[in-house]
């Protein structure tokens, strides 16, 4: 008889891979969406979709006392960017909180919960080397992004009646992902801007890497740790638009741009979001702090040790990937 889990995040664009992987592997899946969510690309896909109310734990309770029990269950819900820094709290602190605690209301106790953070949540690291965030770091978020990620970690960690596994990954890219697409969508019409004139260490992780990590781990004996997700590899900021360059097969023009102009542009994008309600752009000033880090690796040696991972796919092998889908789905 196969696994059964259950997925939240499932209309966002991880949570879609998630879904797949598990089909696949001939797992049940029962995908929690709020009632607002986007969910008609879940439309044809053989799984039970569930419409809760994020806000009221009891109500989450009540519905999953009356589900079959989870082997696992992955909590990939959240938002990544906001106007509002209320909102990073509400939705993937107080949001965690609730679905955590109707959990064990509801005594529908998995084998393990997945919670998906973010390497936002540790901070970027040492400025002055390529040194990797670790597990037994200080956490220094830089933004509200961050921080809410890791009061959300936080709680798991220190809840004892499920067991967890903490998930970190770094920038996720690939089919259906939306915010490194807008930088491949003007790299499509020749042009690339890249932020600032100071040197970067960034790294990436292709989201199937990310998902087949995500597995391996639930179905392997390791519970109760946090890992930091990447393709191993350490890029500058001008990798992304030349493997972008080389697939599109087209001239691009890399653009530098000063920190103080992004910082400018971004001030505005808020401010306009802001009278008009509008949800943030990728480009915002939370963003730009990111950008403007020089230090993003992290340290994927756990992962490594517990399930020997190795990436699958390089930045230029999932650039290749993502771009051909975006052109078969006419995104590009």
């Amino acid at each position: 008889m196969g696994k059964t889990v259950l997925i939240t995040g499932a209309s966002g664009f991880i949570g879609r891979s998630l879904i797949n992987e598990a089909l696949l592997r001939k797992y049940d899946v029962y995908a929690m969406v709020r009632k607002s969510s986007k969910v008609d690309h879940l439309a044809d896909k053989p799984i039970q979709l569930i419409s809760v109310d994020f806000s009221d734990s009891s109500s989450i309770a009540r519905i999953l006392s009356e589900l079959p029990p989870f082997d696992y269950i992955i909590h990939a819900a959240g938002v990544t960017k906001s106007f509002i820094s209320e909102t990073y709290y509400k939705i993937n602190v107080q949001y965690t909180q609730n679905l955590v605690n109707a959990i064990v209301q509801s005594k529908n106790i998995p084998e393990v919960l997945m919670y998906f953070s973010s390497l936002a949540a540790f901070g970027s690291g040492n400025a002055d080397s390529s040194i990797p965030v670790k597990n037994d770091d200080i956490p220094k978020p830089i933004t509200n992004y961050g921080v809410s990620k890791l009061k959300a970690e936080e709680f798991v960690r220190n809840q004892t009646q499920i067991p967890y596994i903490i998930l970190r990954p770094t920038a996720v890219y690939g089919p259906g992902e939306r915010d490194i697409f807008q930088s491949i969508k003007l790299m499509n019409y020749h042009f690339d801007f890249n932020i600032g004139f100071h040197k970067q260490y960034l790294t990436f992780v292709y989201v199937q890497d990310l998902v087949n990590v995500t597995y391996n781990l639930l179905e392997s004996k390791n519970r109760n740790k946090a890992y930091f997700v990447s393709d191993g590899a350490i890029y500058t900021k001008k990798d992304l638009g030349y493997y972008v360059e080389k697939k599109l097969n087209k001239k691009v023009f890399h653009i530098p741009v000063p920190l103080c102009l992004v910082r400018i542009i971004a001030f505005l994008t808020e401010t306009i979001g802001k009278i008009t309600k509008k949800a943030a752009t990728a480009l915002n000033y939370e963003k730009v702090k990111e950008l403007a880090a020089i230090n993003w690796n992290c340290d994927i040696d756990p992962l490594t040790l517990d399930i020997g991972y190795k990436a699958m796919y390089n930045l230029e092998c999932g650039v290749n990937q993502t771009i051909d889908w975006y052109k078969k789905e006419d995104w590009l």
